[in-house]
């Protein structure tokens, strides 16, 4: 039963060693082509050990403003180590890029969790410890293979399923005049005879951070804001159905710095604040488009239309929030 136990274990070490070694290659083919093999290797290996360290939670007084200052210290880092790897330091390839060793990182760790499972396994030489150390080896091969997906999205430069809010402040958006912020799009429209400030992550690179630092400093502009709408992806419980549209009191953002500031600022001005939540899987979320998520922006669409209804005079902030790789402006 041991040796049964540990032929499984290594198996799916296996599939996941390869999909290591198949996302390194993808990644690196990426890469500037002045660079020559040993820079773009000694680039990769830089990169994909790096990570973030949260900050400290026992002392929560300041913990968000530790936190904020962390992300952006390590997105600035990030940003430092895969400029020199970009070909021709094209910024949109960079943020590709950035989110794409993001992605490789996480497959990264979860073979290192396999091979762990496997190493630990084969020293205890005990069954008991073995089928414990196993219980969760489906769900690592199974989100390996999806993070294995989302490498390969970000290097064809597709649009991922976590791009359905950019995508529908975009079609919002149509060919109206914008601005940009901080990497954040920015726009005034008048939506049926409603004024809206529409606002997206700047694409068509991978960008999809700081929309509350903008969101924030345009709300404080504004004297009439009726209300805010956040449009975004969630990966939905597994018996779920895909592709349900929902609308939750609240901020749905990733980013928890992000979601603190608007909180604050919402509940001192008395503004409404609504997501409007898109549900998907795991993969949908985290891998290609597919045609279904892309298809429900019209219905998307209609619920804004309904939400806005019930909000007093004033405008309407909508901010699109998400991964807007290959969703132009």
């Amino acid at each position: 039963m041991l040796m049964l136990e540990l032929r499984k274990v290594g198996k799916s070490l296996r599939e996941v060693s390869r999909m290591v070694k198949e996302a390194r290659s993808m990644v690196v083919s990426c890469f500037s082509d002045k660079l020559t093999v040993e820079e773009k290797e000694e680039g990769f290996g830089r990169v994909i050990e790096y990570f973030v360290i949260a900050p400290i939670e026992t002392d929560p007084s300041g913990v968000m403003g530790r936190l904020e200052y962390l992300l952006d210290v390590g997105d600035g880092a990030l940003e430092s180590l895969v400029k020199p790897l970009a070909p021709d330091g094209d910024l949109e390839k960079v943020e590709n890029l950035k989110q794409m060793f993001r992605e490789a990182v996480v497959l990264n760790r979860i073979y290192k969790m396999v091979r762990e499972i496997y190493v630990s396994s084969k020293m205890s030489k005990s069954l008991e410890t073995t089928m414990q150390a196993t219980m969760n080896l489906s769900l690592l091969v199974r989100d390996a293979r999806i993070r294995f997906k989302a490498v390969k999205a970000y290097v064809d430069a597709q649009p991922i399923g976590n791009g359905i809010g950019p995508l529908v402040v975009a079609k919002l958006l149509g060919n109206s005049r914008f601005e940009v912020r901080e990497g954040i799009v920015v726009s005034e429209v008048n939506y049926r005879g409603r004024d809206l400030i529409l606002i997206k992550p700047k694409g068509p690179g991978a960008r999809m951070r700081n929309l509350g630092k903008v969101v924030e400093a345009i709300i404080e502009e504004e004297e009439d804001v009726a209300g805010v709408v956040i449009v975004t992806a969630e990966v939905r419980l597994e018996g779920e159905k895909s592709i349900i549209i929902t609308p939750a009191t609240g901020v749905a953002f990733v980013s928890e710095p992000d979601k603190y500031r608007l909180e604050e600022l919402a509940s001192q001005r008395k503004i409404p604040l609504i997501s409007l939540i898109v549900k998907m899987s795991n993969e949908e979320y985290f891998t290609k488009m597919s045609d279904e998520v892309r298809g429900a922006v019209p219905r998307i669409i209609e619920k804004l239309e309904n939400l806005m209804e019930g909000f007093g005079k004033g405008k309407v902030v909508i901010v699109g929030s998400g991964n807007t790789m290959s969703i132009t402006p």
